[in-house]
């Protein structure tokens, strides 16, 4: 193929300046909207990447694939290190005070995450890419489809930059409109209390239009007692309806499925305030605030038994998969013995009607893991060596930073325990490359069940284990990148020379300007609150902290229910009081760990039962309401195109990626605005003005 230079794109390298200066644009924006999203509704996205490099990159130049490829690994490499960050280290402050140590998150703490776990990523399972490239890696597919058809269709080029217009002049409008009417547009107005905007349109339509004031007045006394009904207070800030398209697209890239189970978590979060919040505490107004909402034992020990169950579920399926795949294993090596031993036919028949003994049977097994062992020896000592390598590093520099120099405070781990996390960290994230390779979804790494032999067996704190699990992480998420760029290169015949040069620019720039986004962004807003409440962070510290409770109880169970005057949810309330103290007199405070945690259980395996994802909804419980409400909105979408096309593959097809495109575009475009909305607001608090 030749570029308009002339010039044969196949002897040339796609790395050039534009490519890296377009990677890098992108992937600064990028970084900011996979960390935004991932804090506020605890899904990664990094939607419309090709179709941004295929606008930058047709821009006074013929559209070559191959830089797409390379703009887009920019962009990947650029969000693995802060994804990783993010997923666990809020928790940090999330649960300070909770827990006897405290480790304050600085922007050294974030650099030094992404870096060493960035670079360790990149070589982790480089050794065994032949091996899993032959998967077909899902998540690659749409990835590198979309580069290849991307310059023969122009309609995706204008659709993208429409909505992404749309959405940059939406939210800049809501953002600015608020900020001069000092009024919080972000959200839909509660039920309680009416907007400023509201009450100063009110009074100056009293003087220049009666007619209008009459209406208004008439509008706000019915509003009003809407809010009176409900509650006696003005609710709480994470209620409501979040006013962010952004939020809404996330609803149909995760499906409907999904989105309705995070709504029925909001549900069930609404369903908690209602019944033991929303009550007066001797001060005007009552403002729940959503740390102390989320770690509810209401909340966090349902949290728990859903966690739980999912653990469970998966072990208990993982030891059953396992037994088949051995049965069959077997079989297939009777049968193999049986063709390759020439027999009397009378000795086949016999051979077939004995069945093989117990004793046989584990003698093959044994025999066949030996076998196995001596392979795996020899491969690590030479062919995978680079591994072995990565794992040394690794074991070295988490002894010296979390055991013999211990920059980061109440930071500490047993190097007995470090060297037991080398191979779990390799098999962990070879296992998950193997499920995301063939299915494209993980539901999480297997290192996290680390935690129970660190807690119970060396007797790590909190800090020690958020900051260590955020490092493994990071590895992780960035080894799974590497493969997937890998894959996507293949396709579009890149050498994976190039694949990796891109990448490995991609995290180093990534861990630099990430750091810096995630540290802006916490300072900014902070973490845990309605803003962003960094619902997996949340989910990883209930995880170690019930372990935690094994030794020392974190949370004391009990409730907040208090008498008041009557509304309508109050009288709810103490219907619910009477009959419980029918049921359980003066008792049922006590037990609100085992009842709690047994109903998240049986909610967590009755969902894993219909194939319905228990996660998602143990997210829509720990995000706001505000957002899994909006999240709907976008889920209904989704199964709307998917409804009224269900019949037609090709339509379907279409319709589906028209509306990833125009969706891309408007999350893009509300992801940039706040981008410049943030640092400029940072940028003057900093000065001071």
């Amino acid at each position: 193929m030749a570029s308009a230079t002339g010039v044969d794109m196949d002897k040339r390298s796609p790395i050039t300046l534009r490519t890296i200066a377009f990677g890098s644009l992108i992937g600064i924006l990028y970084i900011f909207l996979g960390v935004y999203v991932s804090l506020k509704t605890g899904v990664a996205f990094i939607g419309g990447v090709s179709i941004l490099g295929f606008i930058l990159l047709s821009v006074k130049r013929v559209y070559e694939p191959k830089e797409n490829v390379v703009v887009t690994t920019i962009i990947q490499g650029t969000i693995c290190a802060s994804a990783g960050v993010v997923a666990t280290l809020p928790a940090l402050v999330i649960f300070a005070g909770r827990t006897l140590y405290n480790t304050p998150i600085t922007i050294e703490l974030i650099f030094t995450l992404s870096i060493f776990g960035g670079v360790l990523g990149l070589f982790l399972l480089l050794p065994f890419r032949e091996q899993l490239l032959k998967m077909p890696w899902p998540q690659a597919v749409p990835i590198y489809k979309t580069i290849e058809t991307l310059g023969a269709e122009p309609a995706a080029k204008n659709r993208l930059l429409k909505w992404m217009g749309i959405s940059s002049v939406y939210i800049g409008g809501v953002l600015g409109i608020g900020h001069i009417l000092r009024s919080d547009l972000t959200v839909m107005p509660q039920i309680e209390t009416l907007p400023t905007w509201w009450t100063r349109l009110t009074d100056f339509s009293k003087t220049w239009n009666p007619s209008l004031y009459s209406n208004l007045s008439t509008t706000q006394s019915a509003y009003q007692f809407i809010g009176q009904a409900m509650a006696p207070y003005p609710l709480p800030s994470f209620m409501g309806i979040s006013n962010s398209p952004l939020i809404a697209c996330i609803g149909y890239f995760i499906g409907w499925k999904r989105s309705l189970m995070l709504f029925l978590g909001g549900i069930y979060s609404v369903l908690i305030w209602m019944l033991f919040e929303n009550q007066y505490f001797g001060q005007p107004g009552r403002f729940v605030d959503y740390g102390s909402h989320i770690n509810l034992p209401q909340i966090f020990y349902l949290a728990m038994g859903i966690l739980i169950a999912f653990l469970s579920w998966g072990i208990i399926k993982g030891v059953k998969d396992w037994q088949n795949n051995r049965r069959k294993i077997l079989a297939q090596t009777q049968f193999k013995n049986n063709e390759q031993t020439p027999q009397p036919e009378e000795a086949k028949t016999a051979t077939k009607l004995t069945p093989i003994s117990r004793f046989e049977q584990i003698k093959i097994q044994l025999k066949h893991a030996h076998s196995i062992i001596r392979e795996w020896f020899h491969l690590a000592v030479t062919r995978y060596k680079l591994t072995l390598i990565v794992l040394a590093i690794f074991f070295v520099g988490s002894l010296l930073m979390f055991y013999v120099f211990q920059p980061f405070p109440n930071v500490q781990i047993n190097p007995w325990f470090l060297l037991l996390s080398c191979p779990a960290l390799f098999i962990s994230s070879w296992w998950t490359a193997i499920a995301v390779s063939e299915t494209g979804f993980m539901s999480g790494f297997l290192t996290d069940l680390l935690a129970v032999p660190a807690i119970l067996g060396f007797d790590i704190n909190f800090p020690s284990l958020i900051v260590f699990f955020t490092l493994m992480t990071v590895i992780q998420a960035t080894a799974l990148r590497v493969i997937g760029a890998f894959k996507v290169g293949r396709e579009i015949k890149v050498k994976d020379r190039t694949v990796f040069l891109s990448i490995l620019y991609g995290v180093l720039f990534g861990a630099v300007l990430g750091s810096l986004i995630i540290f802006l962004l916490y300072q900014t807003y902070g973490f845990g609150t309605s803003n962003l409440p960094a619902p997996t962070a949340t989910i990883t510290g209930i995880f170690f902290l019930s372990f935690l409770q094994f030794k020392t109880p974190v949370f004391q169970p009990g409730t907040m229910l208090a008498f008041q005057g009557l509304t309508i949810i109050q009288i709810s309330q103490q219907m619910y009081l009477g009959l419980l103290s029918v049921i359980t007199p003066n008792s049922f405070e006590l037990h609100y760990t085992k009842i709690f945690f047994t109903i998240g259980l049986i909610v967590g395996l009755l969902l894993l039962k219909y194939n319905l994802s228990p996660i998602s909804f143990l997210v829509g419980v720990l995000i706001p309401p505000m957002y899994s409400f909006s999240i709907l909105l976008g889920g209904g979408l989704n199964y709307y195109v998917y409804r009224k096309n269900k019949h037609n593959l090709k339509d379907y097809l279409k319709k589906d990626t028209e509306y990833h495109q125009s969706l891309s575009g408007v999350s893009a475009g509300e992801g940039l605005v706040y981008l410049v909305w943030i640092l400029l607001t940072t940028t003057i608090m900093m000065f001071g003005f």
